[in-house]
């Protein structure tokens, strides 16, 4: 059966895609609670099944046009990492595919070249990282090879192929970049959540040359979102004794902010022990030797706690402490106060102990940003 790139083909993509990431939303989750942060699936959910509603009021006109609106939904609902990283994959391939109302299988092929491109450049990521880098070069590579037949089915047949093998090859890998990356030699065994949706969405759209197939009953659908939602739900069990977080700022407010934002982007509902030690006790500009004291006392759970400072006599004050011996299974953290306060608190949040936290902070500190 010859199959056209046109609109109807890429809503059916859109389609499935959607369908697949609510059913296997609670799946993705748990990868993702592993090495993550917990939230891959209901975030990636929440981002395709508000996109049809987003496009109801002016729907596009040509797939370029498709698939660049939903990358911007996408980007701006979806949150995390997962948002900019997948708005990017579909705004590169619908600029690339253009103004065309049928896409040409060469050109579909350059738009998946282009889109694992961009997205390499905006995470700094390559193959072997354990990212989804890992499931959408493979499949961009597998098309290419395979369209020199002239098959654009058997060119994305070959895509899903390789983008789920990609996706099985993260496991014995160790995470090089993201929240995964923090955990170090804890990442090995765990398949990457990123990789595995990525892999669910170009078999998507291979299973969008299938119009049959897209032709899920209402019921069936019906079912796997009350399914996925009842797991996705649930509240997973997290192991007492986590490693705890100190914040010891000059400021009361940039502590307190800092230890909401580490807590807000673990995405859980459950992060780890984290608490703020800014300020003088009248809220005045300065550090206080014994407000870090109750501070360490809020956060111990018996797994150790670590320390993040800002400057100064923030480090002076928590180093006289530790040097006093006052602050026992306490460690001062040598890394940026804000993204080392995140690396921490999403690690420990993931159950890494306490030299996974550390080394989560040190890689903070070497984290690029140009």
């Amino acid at each position: 059966m010859t199959v056209t790139l046109d609109l109807a083909f890429f809503q059916r993509f859109l389609d499935r895609a959607t369908r697949v990431v609510v059913a296997e939303a609670a799946r993705l989750t748990e990868l993702d609670a592993a090495i993550g942060d917990a939230d891959h699936g209901a975030n990636l959910k929440r981002g395709f099944t508000s996109a049809a509603d987003a496009l109801a009021a002016d729907p596009p006109a040509t797939p370029g046009a498709l698939l660049t609106a939903v990358g911007a939904h996408l980007t701006n609902t979806v949150g995390g990492a997962s948002g900019p990283l997948y708005g990017t994959v579909l705004r590169r391939m619908g600029k690339i595919l253009g103004e065309d109302p049928v896409v040409e299988p060469a050109t579909l092929g350059r738009a998946l070249a282009a889109a694992v491109a961009s997205v390499r450049r905006l995470g700094d990521s390559a193959p072997g990282d354990k990212t989804m880098v890992d499931a959408l070069q493979p499949a961009a590579d597998a098309y290419a090879e395979a369209l020199g037949g002239g098959d654009v089915t058997a060119a994305l047949d070959a895509a899903a192929h390789a983008a789920r093998a990609g996706a099985e090859a993260t496991i014995p890998l160790r995470a090089r970049r993201g929240r995964a990356s923090y955990l170090g030699e804890r990442s090995i065994g765990h398949q990457d959540p990123g990789a595995t949706s990525s892999a669910l969405l170009v078999t998507a759209l291979y299973e969008a040359t299938d119009p049959a197939l897209c032709a899920v009953a209402p019921e069936a659908e019906a079912k796997a979102e009350a399914e996925a939602a009842a797991a996705t739900g649930a509240e997973a069990e997290r192991p007492a004794g986590r490693v705890g977080v100190v914040l010891v700022s000059h400021s009361r407010e940039v502590a307190e902010s800092t230890a909401a934002l580490a807590r807000a982007l673990v995405g859980t509902g459950d992060p780890a022990p984290v608490a703020p030690a800014g300020g003088l006790p009248d809220g005045a500009i300065g550090t206080n030797a014994e407000l870090v004291r109750r501070a360490v006392k809020d956060a111990d759970r018996g797994a150790g706690v670590v320390v993040l400072c800002d400057m100064g006599s923030a480090v002076l004050t928590v180093r006289t402490l530790l040097a006093e011996k006052e602050l026992e299974g306490t460690h001062i953290a040598d890394a940026p106060f804000v993204e080392g306060a995140v690396a921490a608190v999403v690690t420990a949040s993931a159950g890494g102990d306490l030299e996974a936290v550390l080394a989560a902070t040190a890689d903070a500190r070497t984290y690029r940003k140009l």
